[in-house]
């Protein structure tokens, strides 16, 4: 909110990439007239800043197309036609539906593009003989300035010319023989994504933050347990059986849900007696209430800022967790059970619940990451806990939960 704080100026908008860059518009009535730079200060920004307001003032201002509502029935064999077979096809009430809802505003977004810059023809009555690879790239390039929403809107094309109708023998049959927007290319480059994090920097994580912090709190159940974020935003005490989480993976709930048994580190362990159970949850708001998957991917992310690594992401602790375990010699198998990755092959529909827990013990003892100890509580430094390898701890309270059990 720093950076909103600096402007006092009205119709901009103001909102945070993925990657935390700011980037402002002016919009007016709705209608974003332009996109202005980046440096609020800039005079380049107090530039275009007055030019686009100058325009308001003289009624310049672009009005919004008649056409926005798309109001009647879509044209047969349409763009629009189409997406409305798509939105009722199976491929599509499978998906998550928040994955539903942004893919929705993506398709309207394309539909009310005019044809034309400036005209009144829109994609949305485009026949669908007329979509070539021209057009495909003209709807890619709309969005130049933003090369992730581009490659976005090709993601989604490619699936809605997947859809099928029932052929006369009452086999799907492809409505779009050629997909054509398989022929156009992304503009990202292929990268590995996430930084992935080392043991340094979460030695500079925990030393600005401290051992007793929420924010490593967060920190440590990424390390020792591989969340992604949106199970680190449900995990808490109703999760833990003794020296075990089990719950629920959110990825993929709907379509394919999966449950994992996953033990708890003996560090992660010491790091969670070290803060008082307030509710259903281990990461709580301020307010005492729960985060949103999206507000606590935010926090993670201003946390290593604050710590001066704004390179870095929950899903970078995940990354380096696989990164650590692999090089510790754990086999693919265990990374599966730690993890809940598919491997693709019937058998493991059979076998995989019953090696998974397993296969993640195993995978556990193999955390190390090296002289975490230092910054971090370690078992051997407390005489509550016997000075004994991770590994050994993690089967003596599973031989224990046994007996009892």
């Amino acid at each position: 909110m720093e950076d909103l704080a600096t402007i006092d100026l009205p119709y901009i908008e103001a909102n945070k990439s993925r990657h935390g860059r700011m980037r402002y518009y002016f919009r007016f009535e709705g209608v974003r007239v332009c996109r202005l730079p980046d440096d609020p200060e800039s005079e380049a920004f107090s530039t275009e800043y007055w030019t686009a307001r100058n325009k308001v003032d003289k009624g310049e201002t672009p009005k919004p197309s008649a056409k926005a509502t798309l109001p009647g029935h879509p044209l047969p064999n349409s763009f629009r036609w189409l997406c409305v077979l798509y939105v009722k096809s199976d491929a599509f009430l499978k998906l998550d539906k928040t994955t539903q809802a942004k893919r929705r505003q993506i398709i309207d977004s394309m539909l009310l593009e005019p044809v034309k810059t400036g005209g009144d023809d829109l994609f949305a009555d485009m026949p669908l003989k007329q979509l070539t690879i021209d057009n495909i790239q003209k709807l890619r390039n709309r969005k130049a300035d933003t090369p992730f929403a581009a490659d976005e809107r090709l993601k989604v094309l490619r699936q809605v010319f997947e859809t099928t109708r029932d052929g006369r023998d009452g086999k799907p049959v492809p409505i779009m023989q050629v997909n054509t927007a398989r022929f156009v290319r992304s503009y990202r480059k292929k990268t590995d994504g996430h930084e992935t994090i080392t043991s340094e920097e979460i030695g500079i994580y925990v030393r600005h933050h401290g051992t007793s912090s929420k924010a490593v709190l967060a920190l440590t159940l990424l390390m020792y347990v591989g969340f992604r974020v949106s199970d680190l935003q449900a995990i808490g005490p109703r999760h833990r059986r003794a020296d075990i989480f089990i719950f629920r993976v959110f990825k993929g709930r709907n379509r394919r849900p999966k449950t994992l048994e996953v033990p708890i580190h003996p560090i992660l362990a010491l790091v969670l007696d070290m803060h008082k159970i307030a509710g259903l949850y281990y990461m709580m708001t301020d307010y005492g209430h729960p985060f949103s998957i999206k507000g606590l991917s935010q926090r993670v992310s201003e946390w290593f800022n604050q710590a001066g690594l704004p390179h870095l992401t929950a899903h970078s602790v995940r990354k380096g967790l696989a990164t650590k375990i692999a090089e510790n010699e754990a086999t693919d198998s265990m990374m599966d059970g730690l993890f809940g990755w598919d491997d693709g092959k019937t058998s493991k529909i059979y076998t995989a619940r019953k090696q998974q827990s397993r296969l993640a013990r195993q995978a556990v003892e193999r955390i190390d990451w090296g002289e975490i100890g230092n910054v971090l509580p370690h078992p051997a430094d407390t005489g509550s806990v016997p000075a004994a390898t991770p590994a050994e701890i993690i089967e003596q309270n599973h031989s224990s939960s046994v007996r009892r059990a």
